[in-house]
């Protein structure tokens, strides 16, 4: 598969994932839970959530997996030996992500994989964080998507 098929196919994924996550935090900001109690007594609202966390994930694994070294191999940077942390750090540097709010995402994602049953109030800000990551995740995207096409890479 040449650099060109992997930063289309990358593209296409993450885009399915952003268009499903965009609408999941339109369908939250129509009617947002204030607490844990809240969410969890109405299913149409974890169903929600449900989706909205699952598109962030889906999100984040096609970013790293895929549009981070689709992104170097079409700008023919000699990324295969390198570690995640050098491959961010470069990509920063040509303005196609902040490597901060990238840990910080991993971050957020690994603090909902934990459940926390007699404190829902915990739970609750690791969601809102959750909710605010999105959000900047799918903002990031679409910024680097401006920077492909800028460069005539897309």
């Amino acid at each position: 598969m040449s650099a060109t098929d992997k930063i289309k196919a990358a593209i296409w994924e993450a885009d399915r994932h952003v268009e499903t996550l965009a609408e999941a935090l339109a369908e939250w900001d129509r009617s947002p839970a204030t607490s844990w109690e809240v969410l969890e007594a109405d299913r149409v609202r974890v169903r929600i959530v449900d989706q909205l966390l699952f598109r962030f994930i889906k999100l984040q694994d096609t970013v790293g997996e895929r549009l981070i070294p689709a992104t170097l191999s079409i700008l023919r940077e000699p990324f295969e030996e390198w570690p995640m942390r050098d491959r961010l750090n470069r990509l920063e540097k040509m303005g196609y992500l902040n490597v901060e709010n990238w840990l910080d995402w991993r971050e957020v994602r690994n603090r909902m994989a934990h459940e926390y049953p007699d404190q829902p109030e915990v739970r609750f800000a690791a969601l809102m964080a959750a909710i605010d990551a999105a959000r900047s995740l799918a903002a990031q995207y679409q910024d680097w998507l401006g920077r492909l096409g800028a460069a005539g890479l897309t």
